[in-house]
């Protein structure tokens, strides 16, 4: 779970650029160098994103529950979008659309096993 949360964080600032954007392998910081346009702005210092948080949101399910519990983790999911759950400092500053999706229908009362599409492409890295 470390390495994942300090690999997360470390990508933050250069998710959403082309490979010929990033800087050289040796530039690759937490910081990115000046001149480098960082994504998510807004979100706080070497933080996590929406992946390592909901990593995080599944540990405590897992946890808690002793097995996957789709319920108890949308309720997870569902507080992390809400208020902040295991985001850095309580920022939720990105969320992908498919997950979006999935959250405001499990919100609408759609069990959690049926919110999510089902076709094919509709996989962004939370998939994984």
């Amino acid at each position: 779970m470390f390495g994942l949360l300090v690999g997360d964080a470390l990508g933050v600032p250069y998710e959403f650029h082309r490979p010929d954007e990033l800087p050289d392998r040796d530039q690759i910081e937490m910081d990115p160098p000046p001149g480098f346009h960082r994504a998510h702005r807004d979100a706080p210092p070497h933080a996590w994103s929406d992946d390592g948080a909901q990593a995080l949101c599944l540990l405590e399910s897992l946890l808690e529950c002793g097995r996957l519990d789709p319920a108890d983790l949308a309720d997870g999911l569902l507080l992390w979008k809400r208020e902040g759950l295991w985001a850095v400092d309580g920022v939720v500053f990105d969320c992908g659309s498919t997950t979006a999706r999935a959250l405001a229908r499990i919100a609408a009362g759609v069990p959690a096993l049926e919110a999510g599409p089902a076709g094919e492409g509709d996989n962004g890295n939370g998939a994984l």
